[in-house]
């Protein structure tokens, strides 16, 4: 999944909360903006469907081994982090496996 790490020079230097960790609402924007607004354009279909396949992924890996959705995940490994069980935002995964943006 898409995190708000990436090239930041700040990147795990600081306080990281919307630093690196993996966010489901900005990853359903994301995916939103892909099949609407980019889908016409080089690799936006292969980012699109490799994007929504790792977060579907990973939350149904989270759901599996833990039982809960959380607030955020790690870039890294995948792993539910901070605020469990969470149903906010982590529950767009639903529409993200329906396709519904």
């Amino acid at each position: 999944p898409f995190s708000g790490g990436g090239k930041d020079t700040a990147y795990g230097t600081q306080e990281d909360l919307w630093r690196g960790k993996v966010w489901i609402n900005i990853n359903y924007l994301a995916l939103q903006a892909l099949s609407q607004r980019y889908s016409s354009q080089a690799g936006a279909k292969e980012l699109y469907q490799t994007l929504r396949a790792s977060i579907i992924s990973t939350l149904l890996s989270q759901w599996k081994t833990k039982g809960y959705l959380f607030e955020q995940y790690s870039d890294k490994t995948g792993a539910g982090l901070k605020s469990k069980p969470f149903t906010g935002w982590s529950a767009l995964v639903l529409l993200i496996m329906a396709e519904q943006y």
